[in-house]
């Protein structure tokens, strides 16, 4: 029997929509909750460490954005095919993490003379 997946993220793009991309790859049935700012509090308890995405896999929860990525690249055969190739994937993802961070802050950054 096929794996029932469940999305817990915001209603926006954001760390969860690597996941979304991920799950519509492998072209499997997916629940994508999609949370308000204002259903967050009562949500945010109930999500490990409290924080999203989180990815339930018949009930069970996994967090963190790159862990996720990971599980469902060895899901979808997308995987190294031995220790060293699981290294070079993890440098890539890695990297782009290092990239994203810096460039997410200066997208959200409120003073515009900067």
């Amino acid at each position: 029997m096929a794996p029932q997946y469940k999305l817990n993220y915001f209603n926006v793009k954001g760390l969860g929509e690597a996941v979304r991309f991920l799950l519509s790859y492998m072209e499997v049935d997916f629940e994508d909750n999609r949370v308000d700012k204002e259903q967050w509090p009562t949500i945010k308890p109930k999500m490990p460490f409290g924080k999203m995405p989180v990815l339930e896999v018949d009930g069970r929860q996994l967090t963190q954005s790159l862990t996720i990525c990971r599980y469902l690249g060895h899901q979808a055969g997308l995987a190294g095919n031995d220790v060293w190739e699981n290294a070079m994937i993890d440098v890539i993802a890695d990297t782009i993490t290092d990239v994203r961070i810096p460039v997410s802050a200066f997208m959200w950054e409120a003073n515009e003379e900067i």
